[in-house]
């Protein structure tokens, strides 16, 4: 894959023959947005602007596909500046008008325990909150051998923050926690109570659903 900023607001990224058939995904894929197909997408979004250290979050994002003569697929990602800060206006209102009402729908416990990053882990769930996504990838790297991990990854479009949600597999052994307690001084813990769980995932967008840790390390490797 090639990738070039071509101004303050553009991508344009050259997906190889190559490049699909690794991810197993063909051009029919793309254009029936197939859901193998938008997660691969936005898996390329996500890289292309990290490498050209573009801070693309999804606000008022229009792309843009064609294919080239050589079956090679190009993929122009624009954001609106004028109105992704309109967006962002808007939800800043929408997050002062409700900070009142979280400590009501967390329930005070919760909160309190999300402040001094003190949960106990639940049936060996964990929730880390990263601030962009390279804080992300490198916790990502520390993570992908940790045996009998199964991990998603979520983006809250109101606060610009990434949620990585691990589980533990039956098959994990005796060091799943300390392995996955190793990112702690990269990221802030919060409450992996099943309210918080339920409010990441009715109120973010999932970038990744399944092996988010171990795509998320290869992309950025």
């Amino acid at each position: 894959m090639k990738f070039r900023k071509i101004n303050d607001t553009t991508i344009n990224c050259i997906i190889t023959q190559d490049d699909l058939k690794k991810h197993g995904i063909d051009l029919d894929d793309l254009f029936d947005r197939k859901k193998n197909a938008v997660e691969f997408i936005k898996r390329i979004i996500l890289k292309a602007a990290s490498s050209v250290n573009m801070n693309m979050k999804n606000d008022y994002t229009s792309m843009r596909i064609s294919v080239l003569p050589d079956q090679s697929v190009s993929l122009t990602i624009s954001q609106d500046p004028v109105e992704s800060a309109k967006i962002q206006a808007h939800k800043d209102d929408v997050h002062e008008a409700q900070s009142a009402g979280a400590a009501a729908y967390y329930g005070e416990a919760d909160k309190a325990a999300r402040k001094k990053g003190a949960d106990t882990a639940i049936s060996g769930t964990y929730v880390f909150r990263f601030p962009s996504i390279l804080d992300t990838a490198a916790s990502c790297r520390i993570l992908e051998n940790c045996r009998g991990l199964s991990s998603a990854l979520y983006f809250v479009n109101d606060t610009g923050f990434y949620y990585l949600v691990l589980s533990r597999d039956p098959e994990a052994g005796e060091a799943y926690d300390g392995s996955v307690l190793r990112i702690n001084d990269f990221a802030d813990m919060v409450s992996c109570s099943d309210t918080t769980l339920a409010y990441i995932r009715e109120h973010s967008d999932c970038i990744l659903r399944k092996r988010a840790v171990q795509q998320i390390a290869e992309l950025y490797s």
